[in-house]
């Protein structure tokens, strides 16, 4: 049976709170600001749109550092749950803030706008037409305008059966695989790599500025070996590390790229 709306809701609501969820978001957050800060020191306020925003982890952070931001997200439940958030945590920050119940491959029948920065995490894995997405995105994203992308790493799912899971059959059957289960879109989610989404993006004119592993270690290691109180702050120093050696990134259980548009 599929998952409702509502379910979908709820299930994301679970997996935004999970310790993981929020030290992927931070790390993310994290690196995307840093490629930012010149931008942003030099140019002020950024107009942003967030893709498949659903429930504004990333939006808000950027709302309340006095940035423009539109967040796109299908799933009426998750956004008004987004808009609710707002309303908590934001409450003097209402006109910078946007929200849209609409899919990508409609965005520019519903907008005009051009945008200094695009987020789109975690969300081209449930896109049925990648390029088409591509496609959308690079028209709406100013010359110059970056692009942050995260997305479910397929050698990641390599490591979680092996080491994780115990699953050598399921790991060796993974190198084969196009698609993960998931509890959303359908059941099923795309599997990329790297090279797989480069490959999209270099024809639309966009450079790589950077590329990192997110969760590389995290979710194979117990809290109790941090002291008490420790866990998320050891977490980010180990995960920072991690994500930016390139011995290790490759192997994080998502990717992150960040791409300049020519």
């Amino acid at each position: 049976m599929e998952t409702t709306p509502e379910e979908k809701a709820e299930l994301l609501m679970e997996l935004a709170e999970a310790p993981a969820s929020r030290l992927e978001a931070e790390l993310a957050f994290r690196y995307l600001y840093a490629h930012l800060e010149a931008h942003i020191k030099r140019s002020g306020e950024l107009n942003i749109l967030d893709v498949g925003s659903g429930l504004g982890e990333v939006a808000l952070r950027f709302a309340a550092l006095g940035h423009k931001v539109t967040m796109l997200e299908p799933q009426a439940c998750l956004l008004e749950t987004a808009e609710e958030r707002a309303r908590q945590q934001l409450p003097e920050s209402s006109g910078l803030l946007r929200f849209l119940n609409d899919r990508i491959e409609n965005l520019e029948e519903c907008i005009d706008d051009e945008f200094d920065l695009i987020v789109c995490h975690e969300t081209i894995e449930y896109v049925d037409d990648p390029l088409k997405a591509f496609n959308v995105i690079t028209r709406v994203l100013k010359p110059r305008g970056t692009l942050s992308l995260v997305f479910m790493n397929r050698y990641g799912l390599i490591m979680q059966k092996v080491i994780e899971e115990e699953d050598v059959r399921g790991a060796l059957d993974a190198f084969e695989l196009d698609e993960f289960e998931t509890q959303l879109h359908h059941g099923r989610g795309h599997l990329y790599s790297d090279a797989e989404l480069k490959t999209l993006l270099e024809p639309l004119g966009y450079n790589i500025e950077g590329q990192y592993g997110l969760l590389i270690f995290s979710e194979f290691i117990d809290c109790s070996l941090f002291e008490e109180g420790q866990c998320m702050k050891g977490m980010l120093e180990l995960e920072e590390k991690a994500g930016n050696e390139p011995h290790l990134k490759g192997v994080g259980k998502f990717v992150h790229l960040i791409c300049s548009k020519s």
